[in-house]
C-alpha cells in the first residue's frame, strides 16, 4: 500500500468540479493551435517547451487505469496543478467514467492510440483505427476531440502524418522519461532523475499505473515550485513556444502528400 505525502483521499467522481483555470487553454480554446502564419495548416511537433520560460508539463500516458487515476487527480488537484493524460482506448472504453473526471478536473486528454500498438507496424487502415477511434470515443465522452497524438513509443511514420494533417493534430513527445514502468525503478530514483534532468519547458513522462511515480508525484510538485517552476498542459506549452518555426528535414518529417508547408517543427 502507498502512502501519498500529503495528498487527500480519492474523491468519487460526482464530487469533482471543473478547474476553469485550465480550460482556457484547451486546444479548442486556442485560434491558432494548428495553423501556421499563413493561415495554412501545418503539424506541430512538441518535444520541449520554451527554453525561456521557466514551466513544466506533467504527462501520463497509458491511462486510465482504476487504481491510479482517482490518486493521481487527487494530488493534482491538492497542489492545483495541470497536467496532461495520453489515454489508450481500450482502456478509456473500459472506464468511462475515469475519462470524464480527468475532463471534469481540466486536465488535457492526449491520444496513445486505442489499443497502444506501434504506429509505423501498421498499414494506413489500421492506423485510420487506432487515431480516429480513439478521437470519438473521447468526444462521445467529453464532447472534446483530442488534438495531440503522442504515438507509442514515440514512433510515426508518413501515414501518421497524414492522418495528424487530417485530423488537425500535434504531435506531442517527451524530454524527460521517468522510467516508471521498469521493475528497478524506484521512487527516489525518479524523483532525483527528474531533478537531475529538468530545465525550462521540459516536458516530463510517467505513467497512470506505475507506482513508482504515484509515490514520486507530490515531493516531486513541492520541489519544482520550491524551484521556481510553474505546471502547464502540453497546450500550454505550445501557446508560449517561442515563434522558431522550422521545416522538418529528417525523413520522417517529410509531409505525407509532398505539400510545401504542411510539416513543421516547433525546434529549441
Amino acid at each position: 500500500m502507498l502512502t501519498l505525502m500529503r495528498a487527500p483521499a480519492p474523491a468519487k467522481a460526482d464530487e469533482y468540479t471543473s478547474l476553469p483555470f485550465i480550460h482556457d487553454v484547451l486546444p479548442e480554446n486556442i485560434a491558432d493551435f494548428n495553423l501556421g502564419a499563413d493561415g495554412g495548416l501545418i503539424i506541430k511537433e512538441l518535444r520541449r517547451g520554451n527554453p525561456y520560460s521557466k514551466e513544466v508539463a506533467l504527462t501520463f500516458d497509458d491511462g486510465p487505469h482504476p487504481a491510479y487515476t482517482a490518486q493521481i487527480l487527487s494530488i493534482l488537484r491538492y497542489y492545483r496543478v495541470p497536467a496532461t493524460f495520453f489515454l489508450v482506448g481500450v482502456q478509456a472504453e473500459r472506464y468511462p467514467k475515469w475519462v470524464q473526471m480527468i475532463h471534469q478536473e481540466g486536465h488535457e486528454i492526449g491520444c496513445h492510440t486505442y489499443d497502444h500498438f506501434r504506429l509505423v507496424n501498421l498499414p494506413l487502415d489500421e492506423q485510420v483505427y487506432q487515431i480516429e477511434e480513439f478521437t470519438s470515443l473521447i468526444e462521445r465522452l467529453t464532447g472534446t476531440r483530442p488534438n495531440l497524438l503522442r504515438p507509442p513509443g514515440g514512433q510515426y511514420d508518413h501515414f501518421t502524418i497524414s492522418l495528424m494533417n487530417k485530423n488537425r493534430m500535434a504531435l506531442g513527445l517527451w524530454t524527460i522519461n521517468t522510467n516508471d514502468t521498469a521493475p528497478q525503478t524506484s521512487a527516489g530514483e525518479l524523483y532525483q532523475r527528474v531533478l537531475d534532468e529538468v530545465g525550462p519547458g521540459s516536458i516530463i513522462l510517467m505513467h497512470d499505473g506505475a507506482d513508482a511515480s504515484l509515490a514520486a508525484l507530490p515531493r516531486l510538485i513541492e520541489t519544482l515550485k520550491r524551484r521556481g517552476y510553474s505546471f502547464v498542459t502540453m497546450s500550454q506549452m505550445m501557446a508560449h513556444a517561442n515563434s522558431e518555426v522550422m521545416n522538418g528535414s529528417n525523413g520522417q518529417g517529410a509531409s505525407a502528400n509532398g505539400d510545401s508547408g504542411q510539416w513543421k517543427i516547433i525546434s529549441y
